[in-house]
């Protein structure tokens, strides 16, 4: 199974100064700086952030370390498999 990857796209400098966003098969997601820690929310297609009520997203905070990237791709993964990639499965 494939599983979202953010190595050369994403780093601790770029995260202080901008948004992060993505989408992996059916799943969003935007990583952004929240009270000095990173915070992953992810959300259903196909609207964008802005569109997406705020009940169907959900959000975790990690550590703005290397440790903590790779704990919120972990968790960006997990929601994926558990939420997701059923309905993936479903379409084809």
């Amino acid at each position: 199974m494939e599983e979202i990857s953010l190595k050369g796209k994403f780093s601790l400098e770029l995260i202080k100064k901008e948004r992060f966003a993505g989408s992996f098969c059916g799943m969003r997601y935007m990583l952004m700086m929240e009270d000095g820690k990173m915070k992953a929310t992810v959300y259903p297609e196909p609207y964008c952030w802005e569109a997406t009520p705020k009940e169907q997203k959900e959000s975790e905070l990690f550590p703005h370390t290397k440790e903590g990237i790779d704990e919120m791709v972990a968790w960006l993964n997990q929601k994926y498999r558990e939420e997701y990639a059923e309905a993936v499965k479903e379409e084809e």
